[in-house]
């Protein structure tokens, strides 16, 4: 037999391809060939019970993970981000029980756990920054726990940072925490050009206003607004008219500095 053949015979294994009719010679060595395994197909062997096992657990973990990713992401309503007016947080209320839920099922992302502490919180808006309607201190505390969680997890959130400064009292004894809030919000996201309204809001309606570090984001924050057009001009009325007594003349101050004419609309009023 050939060594061209026999090689074929060895790596195909198929018999009749390779030699028709076998000569005088080769009759002893074929029966022997034959018995042998064909190369390339070693028999299929059974995996040992233990890596069975542990394939299993494998796919059992990667599954759970699967459904934790993908539960949160059905449960979840769209985010909206913390709501401005009252409007919009009485639209965003009724996701609010989704909200939670999601959260407690995904556990460790704090942007859900923002989302439901934003959903729930109607009951703090009225004008911006003043809380006109009841809430039971269960409701306060389930919010403040929602947004903890959501800065525990995220604390770059600038938006939780606001409402944590929001869900503080605006009394002399609470100044401190509201001030600390505020700088927090201003430092993870200074140039947020959507939150200026409420912040501005938050610091004339508390002592924060009082500290220096504070009144330079808040001179950002009017220069902000004025930037974006003359229809924000209300916004920065609305925080002068709403100011405790004392923070009004800083705010008059820090506006007369970016643009003497506002300065003038805020202070018209005192003049009549």
């Amino acid at each position: 037999m050939s060594t061209d053949k026999l090689r074929c015979f060895l790596m195909s294994g198929i018999w009749q391809r390779c030699e028709q009719r076998p000569r005088e010679g080769q009759r002893e060595i074929l029966p022997v060939l034959a018995g042998m395994p064909r190369q390339g197909t070693p028999p299929l062997k059974s995996a040992p019970p233990k890596k069975k096992f542990q394939l299993l657990v494998l796919s059992f973990i990667v599954g759970l993970c699967g459904a934790w990713m993908l539960a949160p992401a059905l449960l979840a309503p769209q985010p909206g981000g913390l709501p401005l007016n009252r409007d919009q947080a009485d639209a965003a209320y009724p996701r609010w029980p989704r909200a939670v839920l999601a959260a407690q099922i995904a556990a460790i992302r704090g942007d859900l756990w923002a989302e439901a502490a934003f959903t729930g919180a109607r009951f703090i808006w009225g004008d911006p920054g003043q809380r006109r309607d009841p809430a039971t201190p269960k409701e306060l505390n389930g919010i403040r726990v929602n947004a903890e969680t959501a800065l525990k997890w995220a604390p770059i959130n600038a938006a939780a940072w606001l409402l944590l400064s929001m869900l503080t009292p605006s009394a002399p004894d609470g100044g401190s925490q509201v001030s600390t809030f505020l700088e927090m919000s201003y430092l993870t996201a200074p140039n947020d050009a959507r939150l200026a309204p409420l912040r501005l809001m938050r610091a004339a309606t508390s002592t924060a206003l009082a500290n220096k570090d504070l009144q330079y984001f808040v001179t950002n924050d009017i220069k902000e607004l004025l930037n974006r057009g003359p229809e924000h001009q209300q916004d920065i009325v609305a925080a002068y008219q709403a100011a405790w007594a004392q923070n009004q003349p800083v705010l008059a101050a820090l506006a007369a500095d970016i643009d003497p004419e506002m300065a003038r609309l805020l202070n018209l009023p005192q003049s009549k």
